[in-house]
């Protein structure tokens, strides 16, 4: 015996049941419901939309891409919302919507005939407009079965019927099925592409919007983070680092801009934000540079960036010159250091500044930058490297005590980069202290060890000095042969103007020990791409072979260039010419031709080389026995060579023999009261000019 499910009606029940809602509804009626349905839902789909519409145009406005798309999907998922809500209530509740109750339409369950239960009617709403995504390709489905029940009715377990006896749909025919799925396919998959592209579209808008939104952050900073000494696990601040690496010289101002606006806007490290962002303005926009200076100090006055910051405001009220307007070459040198230098003349209050920040560095007193009394900064306290070598940089340029910088780079840096730097900075203190040998052997002890970029560079600055000031000695050839092992054609090092000047005089050097032919100069002029350069090689090959006239006229036309100031071959052509002039005849051409390179000279104070180009204008002019203008000459160059004593012993001397007693005097007592190094006990003046310095010395006591 089967027992009858007591929940199931009677089919003769159900027939009735479905004779009351009705027939199946014609397509076309069911269309027409939905739109009418939309027209309906159209202000409260808007007004759900509306907040997202405000973002997607303050996206665009932005132009951020990937912000717009999010906030235009939001808003067709909150319109999509509005339609589920609207299907579920309406069909819970009544069996039918607005739009469907003006053709006469009903939705009933496909079991009871009755209105579908609430979980049935929200998937059926919920698939409804899901179907949309797909291009309405779902509803074709009406095509594709005897009842017109497309995907949203079977996952509804629903039918739509109709209770118009004239408008009945009758069971679709063979060709209307055939059609619709077919058409249904294509659909899909045509709507498929579409998805997939829009999909491809937005995670391409996502990767843009994530490069435009992630920091700009310098790599050379990541890199030496990750590098940096510290006593714990704790990396300092990027900024910190960046305002280290950019003050040795490694970075340039672009990548401390970045740096300086990642630690604003994320607020790591403001204090030193607004200090780097005051010295790449300072020089430039000086009223920019002092509002970021002026954050500087409201935020700690108390600091040393405070204190730095007022040294840098008082350059810029007495109009000194910094390395933070020229103080750079583009080797990443220091310019105004030694004889490398233009011949600046140093303000002894900025000098008296900084040497006070110094020794607040070091554990002596120096005054705050806000305070009038003295400030006592802790002895032992270590410096961070950005401070050590910010003032360092700035005491070469104000031509500071070097003393105090031997001191200064004493302790080492946190990276090897700045211990470079440090290094750079002790071997040329030594040099301008007349400690000469220990800033060669500060040199070659610490060449290995540098990184090569920091390597050239200081090899190629003892390079310079020792051929500028010793000519061909055995300590150039070896600091000019460090220079060229340590060179890199790939990084382009070849072809910076301080190492192809070094280059040449090398390779002449080379020549004159026959060690070398002129195929040297040649391999050098292949390297050049400045035409200035070229032309001074080709001058110099010209003087050592047997057009010594036309090299020096091109010598000459190369001098005579109006840039001497900024082009280190039209300045190495000056001191050149000065050279080949001095050994030449004496007759009133050449007087008149070296006066006029005399007063090129005096023109030219912002030349690269400044101070060689006068010391071998000295030279010349003591040769000749022009000694008056060979003592006045001297006198402008004495300061960049304070230390050298067999050069001040001949200033004396020229002075002396130009008439100048009173000047050479005081020359002389400034040598024997100064305590030079032991190392200059042997570089005695020459023998020649004994007698007139011991007259000179007699001179003087009897004053």
């Amino acid at each position: 015996m089967v027992l009858r499910d007591p929940f199931e009606k009677p089919r003769k029940a159900l027939r009735e049941v479905s004779e009351q809602v009705g027939h199946s509804a014609l397509p076309l009626d069911r269309m027409a419901s939905h739109i009418a349905d939309l027209i309906l839902l159209m202000p409260l789909m808007a007004l759900a939309m509306a907040p997202f519409r405000r973002a997607v145009a303050e996206a665009r406005l932005l132009d951020r891409v990937f912000e717009s798309d999010w906030a235009l999907i939001q808003g067709v998922l909150a319109a999509i919302a509005v339609g589920v809500v609207w299907e579920t209530v309406f069909l819970s509740l009544w069996g039918t919507t607005p739009g469907r109750a003006i053709f006469g339409l009903r939705v009933v369950d496909v079991w009871t005939q009755e209105r579908p239960r609430v979980f049935n009617a929200f998937l059926r709403g919920l698939t409804w407009w899901g179907s949309l995504l797909f291009l309405g390709a779902p509803f074709f489905g009406v095509y594709g079965n005897t009842k017109r029940r497309p995907l949203h009715d079977r996952v509804g377990d629903t039918e739509v019927r109709s209770g118009n006896t004239r408008r009945r749909s009758s069971p679709p025919h063979i060709t209307e099925l055939a059609f619709g799925s077919l058409f249904t396919t294509a659909t899909v998959f045509f709507a498929a592409i579409v998805i997939l592209s829009q999909v491809a579209i937005l995670r391409e808008h996502a990767q843009r919007e994530n490069v435009s939104t992630e920091p700009k952050l310098c790599e050379d900073v990541s890199v030496a983070l990750e590098d940096w000494e510290t006593k714990d696990a704790s990396k300092p601040p990027r900024i910190s680092v960046a305002l280290s690496l950019s003050a040795a010289g490694f970075v340039d101002s672009g990548c401390l801009h970045q740096e300086a606006d990642y630690a604003l806007w994320n607020n790591q490290g403001r204090l030193l934000g607004y200090l780097a962002k005051g010295l790449i303005q300072f020089g430039e926009d000086g009223e920019e540079a002092e509002s970021y200076f002026a954050k500087v100090c409201d935020l700690e006055p108390d600091s040393d960036a405070c204190r730095l910051v007022g040294w840098y405001r008082s350059l810029e009220t007495s109009g000194a010159k910094s390395s933070s307007e020229n103080g750079q070459s583009e080797e990443g040198e220091v310019v105004a250091s030694d004889s490398d230098s233009a011949s600046e003349v140093s303000n002894p209050q900025s000098t008296e500044k900084i040497e006070s920040i110094a020794r607040g560095i070091l554990g002596g007193r120096a005054p705050a930058s806000n305070q009038s009394g003295p400030r006592q900064i802790r002895a032992g306290t270590a410096a961070p490297d950005w401070l050590r070598l910010l003032v360092l940089r700035e005491m070469f340029i104000q031509r500071a005590d070097p003393e105090m910088i031997l001191q200064l780079t004493q302790d080492p840096g946190k990276h090897l980069t700045v211990g470079a730097k440090l290094v750079e900075y002790r071997a040329r203190a030594q040099w301008r202290l007349g400690l000469k040998r220990e800033a060669k052997s500060t040199v070659f002890a610490a060449a290995d060890a540098l990184p090569r970029r920091q390597r050239v560079v200081l090899a190629s600055w003892l390079c310079n000095r020792e051929l500028y000031e010793s000519s061909c000695s055995p300590d150039a050839s070896r600091a000019c042969d460090l220079m060229e092992r340590a060179a890199d054609a790939e990084n382009g090092d070849f072809s910076v103007p301080s190492f192809l000047v070094a280059s040449i005089r090398h390779a002449e050097c080379r020549i004159e020990k026959r060690r070398g032919t002129t195929s040297l100069l040649s391999s050098i002029a292949d390297n050049v791409e400045e035409a200035n350069g070229r032309l001074l090689i080709e001058s110099i090959r010209m003087l050592r072979s047997s057009d010594r006239q036309k090299g020096l006229d091109q010598l000459r036309k190369l001098a005579s260039l109006p840039d001497s100031s900024e082009d280190l071959f039209v300045t190495e052509a000056n001191i050149r010419l000065v050279e080949e002039l001095s050994h030449g005849p004496r007759d009133s051409k050449v007087e008149k031709e070296i006066g006029e390179l005399r007063e090129r000279w005096h023109s030219s104070r912002g030349a690269k080389r400044y101070a060689d180009w006068g010391r071998a204008l000295f030279e010349a002019l003591s040769r000749r026995g022009d000694w008056k203008k060979a003592a006045e000459v001297g006198s402008l160059i004495g300061a960049d060579f304070e230390f050298d004593r067999t050069l001040q012993g001949r200033i004396a001397v020229a002075a002396w023999r130009g008439g100048k007693l009173q000047y050479a005097a005081e020359i002389v007592d400034s040598m024997e009261k100064s305590r030079f190094p032991a190392s200059l006990d042997d570089d005695e003046p020459r023998s020649a000019d004994s007698q007139v310095l011991e007259a000179i010395k007699r001179s003087g006591r009897r004053r």
